[in-house]
């Protein structure tokens, strides 16, 4: 899984990259923050800042133009951005919603001609699964690839495409075999140029503003036999590839939130001062952010423990255990949002605060890769027939 994009790092070389995040951070993400929240506009020269640094090129190996970091670094990264800017987290994660299929199924000619541009930043990337009637049932697909004289025509819409209108290629699933439910399903790279290809509307959401949110129009669009990835009837074991790095990825963004909320919190309530202290002498107050940080606490512990299984390699505990880390995650950035906003009180609805855009950032992360109610049934479907999964530490 995640450790064939690897490639070793001293926790030294880490501490230092993280260092020089922190410090993009600072300087260019959060003086933006509140500007790209408003606008609701791609943020081309944070993304190009990104690319410079490299920290696109983390996901894509060295034989293809990267540094082969993976989700050892990709995640910390993921994660410092998010305290400031949940937004331009995303702008770095979806590089890897279309590294991850190219990589792990694309022909090496598709590999060199994709990877080396979505490392340098050159070429934006998409991951297309979604539809308006089906999201977690790709059984009920609509999108149709028929293959023809030489290649395949594509029609249908695809909804809730991060990147969408943006990207320079996209990976879509579509249907090939109608008549095999999700076992015909295959995906194709499509490029921005595609004849018959469009973009239609980008969704204004609740948070994550500035992340474009698209729909996606396939109107007899025309794709050549060599867009196909991997084989006719791969495209279930594809998504289903993609999508548990992708959770983990939103998982450790949803704890960035988090932390950033909590720091924003902790220190307002040592600076406010009511009844003559500051309300952090509140016993109440100090309850509801101890809670916050054991909660913050464990998050990282789960996920830090996902992470480790997922790059172990396949099991049937490893898909538990990302839905794991994604559900509680995910749960944990709305609390501790929530709670943020209660500690500044009125002035945590103003929209010039941070933690009121970081409790509207947080509340997608309920939703999108996998419901809260999704990432339960793929458990419940688990503890069925499987133990229940437990972390690393506890099986030697």
């Amino acid at each position: 899984m995640g450790t064939e994009t690897e490639t070793s790092t001293s926790d030294f070389e880490l501490h230092s990259l993280l260092q020089a995040v922190d410090d993009f951070v600072q300087k260019r993400v959060e003086p933006r923050a509140k500007e790209i929240d408003r606008d609701n506009v791609f943020a081309r020269d944070i993304f190009d800042a990104m690319a410079a640094m490299d920290l696109l090129a983390t996901w894509v190996p060295s034989e293809y133009g990267g540094v082969g970091l993976g989700l050892k670094a990709g995640i910390p990264i993921a994660e410092r951005i998010a305290r400031c800017s949940a937004t331009c987290a995303f702008m770095f994660c979806a590089t890897n919603d279309s590294v991850v299929p190219i990589l792990r199924f694309g022909s090496e000619e598709q590999k060199q001609k994709y990877l080396p541009a979505l490392a340098s930043g050159k070429a934006v990337g998409a991951f297309a699964i979604s539809e308006a009637g089906a999201g977690s049932d790709v059984a009920s697909m609509r999108t149709r690839a028929v293959r023809g004289d030489g290649g395949y025509t594509v029609t249908g819409r695809k909804m809730w495409i991060t990147n969408g209108s943006v990207a320079d290629l996209t990976v879509v699933v579509a249907v090939t075999d109608p008549n095999a439910a999700s076992r015909g399903l295959s995906a194709f790279v499509v490029p921005r140029d595609t004849p018959g290809f469009s973009c239609g509307r980008d969704e204004e959401l609740l948070g994550l503003r500035g992340s474009p949110t698209s729909e996606l129009i396939f109107d007899d669009a025309w794709l050549p036999e060599d867009a196909l990835l991997g084989e006719e009837g791969q495209g279930l074991r594809i998504a289903l590839s993609t999508l548990d790095e992708d959770r983990l990825m939103v998982s450790g963004v949803a704890l960035g939130i988090a932390r950033g909320a909590l720091e924003l919190a902790i220190a307002y309530a040592r600076e406010r001062a009511q009844f003559g202290e500051p309300i952090i002498n509140n016993q109440g107050l100090q309850f509801l952010l101890a809670e916050n940080t054991t909660d913050l606490a464990a998050g990282y512990a789960l996920l830090s423990d996902a992470v480790a299984a997922y790059r172990e390699g396949p099991s049937k505990e490893v898909g538990a255990l990302v839905s794991m880390a994604k559900l509680y995650c995910s749960e944990v950035a709305m609390r501790v949002t929530v709670d943020a906003v209660q500690v500044f009180g009125a002035a945590g609805l103003s929209k010039g605060n941070p933690v009121e855009r970081m409790l509207r950032d947080a509340k997608g992360f309920q939703i999108f890769d996998g419901t809260s109610q999704i990432q339960k049934l793929i458990l419940g479907r688990h503890l069925e027939k499987e133990r229940v999964p437990l972390p690393r530490w506890m099986l030697v």
